[in-house]
């Protein structure tokens, strides 16, 4: 089998190594690899450049920079891994600029939805990028935008070009790239979709504790994988799991904890107990619902190149529509009290310093509340967890937020099983107006739940185990891991003399083959959507309900002991309680 890797992002080490090693797994199964790399075609702008946080406006030195790094990067797995193949500069010459530099002459605002080539929507594809750094919501772009679509343009114009040579060239069986929704990739992917050439795409796992040693490889992008992920968890969702696989999932939620992660918005968790309800006025027999929303940069973005598809319309259109519904229902009830969550992404945070569209429209929207209404703005500075210790049901749209108060035992309501990427019976879940009120009444009544928390971790164990391949024994590396300052100032030493040396080294001490390297192959081989597709329930470690109630009540021990270390913040947790009466029961 024949399978082109398309790698145009050398410089992103943490990504090109491990795709190098997945393709090098491949390779050594008898398949053929045809490694593609970019030889500096996009070196007006990409994606490597934004990963240093280098605008489009950023001086040519410094993205001349970003291109050597890549250029070096490709060449050393190249060279490491014995990988073959050409790259994008091979494939781009004077005909190929001209046809670009016309398309890009000739296009206006009018004709960026509309603008195909091969029946790919290129116009569409060259959004990607750019509506989640810009956070946009609409097409409506400053004139600096408009630039930067045009270089976004580009790319996709040399990607189209250069693809349709590759292909008509290597005629490969499969093509795989790191996440498909960069607008390249998903470029080179639709056009051998076209083809009937099957993609997969491979990317970072979800466990932030492990996130790099494991991977997720499967067909399309994680809009298309993450809806196969969960229509997979009724095989596995009645399966209990030993401890091995609950600590990797508590692994997971103890780095939440922490708040150090880019991919973590919320601010950690207070050193002090914070009592949620004196800070917003919550009357004690008024019972406190959350509503957690997402951030509309990602949906939006996947919704314009085609990777985000709903089968129906959501219960509430927009989240402003959800959040006016609730606020009606709220205030003809004053023995309730609602707190709106505005998710920190839609403001400057420490990945980005961009302010979203949207939250200029909840600006507007949240104004002149109900006395019995709070909105907590990022600029609260406010832990998510701080929040769950006095709150008794979430309301949530699509964040993540939904299964992680779920693994804590907490109710939550969702309006929609397509816009969250987990299982709809991790929460209440309904689909009409009255339904939806109906269910956060019968959430107020069923309270705290040991058994959802249960069920939460077993999703954990589906998501972060089971649908991922473990790459770890030969890239072990652990994302911000405790260090003493001297070893911080030996490591910086070190990376001014050798600028390259990590990359060696991960290329040296790397096995000779992955464990997971028969694992990879077969779902290559065998066409499947995922490694779950042909999973067997028992697979990995089974045991019987009672030895996993046991390690469960541990795993959530420790959760416990992560929020609440002192006796102090025991006594005056109502969460804590919860957990002292249930989990520590005989």
């Amino acid at each position: 089998m024949k399978i082109l890797v398309f790698a145009p992002h050398s410089a992103i080490w943490v990504h090109a190594f491990p795709e190098a090693l997945i393709a090098e797994a491949l390779q050594q199964g008898g398949h053929e690899i045809v490694y593609v790399t970019c030889g500096g075609v996009l070196g007006r702008y990409c994606v490597p450049m934004a990963a240093r946080k280098l605008g489009a406006d950023a001086p040519l030195s410094d993205r001349r920079r970003v291109c050597t790094q890549c250029d070096r990067c490709a060449a050393m797995l190249r060279e490491e891994f014995g990988l073959e193949g050409g790259t994008l500069r091979d494939l781009i010459g004077e005909e190929e600029e001209r046809v670009t530099e016309h398309i890009v002459g000739s296009m206006t605002r009018d004709t960026v939805l509309t603008l195909e080539k091969d029946g790919v929507a290129l116009g569409r594809f060259a959004l990607y990028q750019l509506m989640l750094r810009r956070k946009r919501i609409d097409l409506e772009f400053t004139e600096s935008e408009w630039d930067e679509y045009l270089v976004e343009l580009r790319n996709v114009l040399y990607a189209w070009q250069a693809g349709v040579k590759i292909l008509d060239r290597e005629c490969p069986d499969r093509v795989m790239v790191y996440n498909g929704l960069y607008s390249v990739n998903r470029t080179v992917c639709k056009l051998a979709e076209q083809r009937g050439i099957q993609t997969y795409f491979m990317h970072a796992g979800g466990n932030l504790s492990n996130r790099l040693q494991t991977m997720l490889i499967g067909k399309g992008d994680t809009f298309r994988f993450m809806p196969h992920v969960v229509s997979q968890w009724p095989r596995f969702a009645e399966v209990p799991c030993s401890g091995k696989l609950l600590s990797l999932v508590t692994d997971h939620y103890l780095e939440l904890l922490r708040g150090k992660s880019v991919f973590v918005y919320s601010k950690a968790k207070s050193a002090e107990y914070f009592n949620a309800r004196a800070h917003f006025g919550v009357k004690p027999e008024q019972k406190l619902l959350v509503a957690t929303m997402g951030s509309y940069d990602e949906e939006i973005a996947a919704e314009m190149v085609g990777a985000r598809q709903h089968r129906s319309v959501p219960l509430f259109s927009t989240q402003v529509d959800w959040i006016r519904a609730v606020l009606e229902f709220v205030a003809r009830r004053p023995d309730l009290f609602l707190v709106v969550r505005v998710h920190p992404r839609e403001f400057p945070n420490r990945r980005d310093q961009t302010l979203s569209q949207h939250a200029q429209l909840l600006r507007a929207a949240l104004q002149d509340l109900p006395p019995n209404v709070a909105v907590n703005w990022p600029s609260d500075g406010l832990s998510l967890y701080d929040l769950a210790d006095q709150t008794d049901v979430f309301l949530n749209s699509w964040s993540s937020v939904g299964k992680e108060m779920s693994l804590l035992g907490l109710p939550v309501v969702v309006y929609s099983d397509e816009l969250i990427f987990y299982p709809s019976d991790l929460n209440y879940l309904a689909v009409t107006r009255q339904g939806y009120f109906d269910a956060i009444e019968k959430a107020l009544a069923d309270g705290w739940s040991i058994e959802r928390a249960r069920k939460a971790y077993r999703w954990g164990v589906v998501e972060f185990v089971r649908a991922c391949v473990f790459v770890g024994d030969s890239y072990p590396v652990v994302e911000r891991p405790v260090r003493s300052v001297p070893a911080k100032v030996l490591d910086r030493v070190r990376r001014s003399v050798d600028p390259y040396g990590r990359q060696r080294d991960d290329c040296r001490k790397r096995l000779p083959q992955l464990s997971a390297a028969a694992q990879i192959r077969t779902l290559i081989e065998s066409g499947a959507d995922s490694i779950l597709a042909t999973a067997e329930p028992g697979g990995l470690e089974v045991v019987a309900i009672e030895e996993e109630t046991r390690v469960l009540k541990s795993e959530l021990g420790q959760l416990m002991m992560a929020l609440y270390p002192s006796k102090e913040l025991q006594a005056a947790s109502r969460l804590y309680a919860h957990f002292s009466k249930l989990v520590w029961q005989n």
